[in-house]
């Protein structure tokens, strides 16, 4: 179910510090989680409020429709729930016999991991790439043209 802008839900915190919904009906539902439903290609919008269950309860298409205090909370607990570093600097990329080893710099610090194959590397549009690991997670690289000469000399290889 998607929320209309003018559908009247609430986020607050209890105390514990964790995510509740007081939906249109008045009806409040503790301890849920918010996801992106499409975190690379629609980053700030498409949010899913889901229950301690994992079930759906609705769905909030924009935001930043909502009031300013629900956002910031329902903001917040997306941002805990995030993790797709983003990719600086790719130092090297090492043939293994079945793969990739990447050694780069992330903006949560230098890391390396193993890619599968050439297409674990997706494009986004608009210059942005994915890579996706053997264990899949994913990294981002926003604009690839902005990389250094260094690194974009290495992504040309495999992409």
């Amino acid at each position: 179910m998607s929320t209309p802008a003018e559908q009247n839900i609430e986020f607050l915190q209890d105390e514990q510090g964790r995510l509740v919904l007081v939906d249109s009906n008045g009806i409040r539902h503790a301890n849920v989680h918010a996801a992106k439903m499409f975190p690379l290609t629609e980053r700030d919008h498409w949010i899913s409020i889901q229950s301690e269950a994992s079930r759906e309860i609705l769905c909030v298409e924009d935001p930043q429709k909502l009031p300013e205090a629900s956002r910031k909370l329902l903001l917040e607990a997306l941002s805990r729930r995030d993790f797709v570093p983003i990719i600086q600097v790719i130092h090297r990329i090492v043939r293994l016999a079945d793969g990739h080893e990447w050694h780069v710099t992330t903006d949560r610090g230098d890391t390396s991991f193993e890619v599968e194959t050439d297409e674990s590397i997706q494009p986004l549009g608009h210059g942005r790439l994915v890579i996706i690991d053997r264990r899949n997670t994913r990294y981002l690289i926003p604009n690839a043209a902005s990389l250094d000469r260094v690194s974009k000399r290495k992504l040309e290889h495999y992409y």
